[in-house]
């Protein structure tokens, strides 16, 4: 274990033998720490309150704020947490809270994901697997983000709202409802304008399945249907497989509303 000697680190914190503490870091707290995960100087880890477990191979860079109570003013000590994957690269300061009780009680970051550099994650916040979250992005309470979705520059997203699998919210956009999958997502209120065809591809969807999607996702730009017409629509005219499936389960469990152009 590396930790340097401005570090100061709660008698009460668990790190791994070969975890690596830069420079003026604060572990406060129950905090856990995985083997080959290195925080760099002056991040500030755990707090009074809550608890924070951080898993294997991350890289905490300079200045993050992880686990400290969360920006609610229902919450009173409560024992929540903070729980972060494995391979995870959170940018300098980024801050991210633990989870309060009335939103199920954890934070939650997947594995291998890259949170840049100012980003704000709130409370009970859901991030999947290999999302990228990109500089100054602003994500408010209870918002869930996806597997493999991506949040350029700048963007704010609303407490509640959730950003589908593979869907691209563009630089500057603000999101108030769900973002379907697949979809590339602009604008203030953000829109799907499109699929999301690079990230499609390059995640190795064939071009009749993508092609598909497409099908899938222009019957929902048509806002002469019902949300139930969508699907029923989509039920006739596209082929069934998992992605279908996933997008229209996605609609139908929507409880802010999914954003349509």
């Amino acid at each position: 274990m590396s930790i340097h000697p401005t570090a100061i680190v709660s008698e009460q914190a668990r790190l791994a033998a070969d975890v690596e503490v830069g420079p003026y870091c604060v572990i406060e707290g129950r905090v856990e720490i995985g083997s080959g995960t290195i925080v760099e100087s002056h991040a500030r880890l755990g707090g009074r309150h809550g608890r924070v477990r951080i898993g294997a191979n991350n890289l905490i860079q300079a200045g993050a704020v992880l686990g400290g109570p969360p920006q609610d003013t229902s919450y009173v000590d409560a024992d929540t947490q903070l729980l972060i994957g494995d391979g995870n690269r959170i940018g300098e300061y980024v801050s991210v809270s633990v989870g309060t009780e009335k939103g199920g009680g954890a934070t939650r970051i997947g594995n291998d994901n890259l949170i840049m550099a100012f980003v704000h994650l709130g409370h009970d916040c859901r991030i999947g697997d290999h999302v990228t979250i990109t500089n100054a992005t602003q994500l408010a309470g209870h918002v869930t983000v996806e597997d493999h979705a991506l949040l350029s520059g700048l963007a704010g997203v609303t407490q509640f709202v959730r950003l589908g699998s593979f869907s691209f919210l563009t630089a500057g956009a603000f999101a108030n409802k769900d973002i379907p999958p697949y979809t590339i997502a602009e604008g203030h209120w953000a829109t799907p304008r499109a699929l999301n065809r690079v990230a499609l591809r390059r995640a190795g969807v064939d071009a009749q399945e993508r092609r598909n999607l497409d099908r899938a996702l222009r019957i929902l730009f048509d806002r002469s249907l019902t949300m139930d017409d969508v699907v029923a629509n989509i039920g006739r005219e596209c082929s069934p497989s998992p992605r279908v499936k996933h997008f229209v389960d996605f609609l139908t469990s929507s409880e802010r509303g999914v954003a349509r152009p």
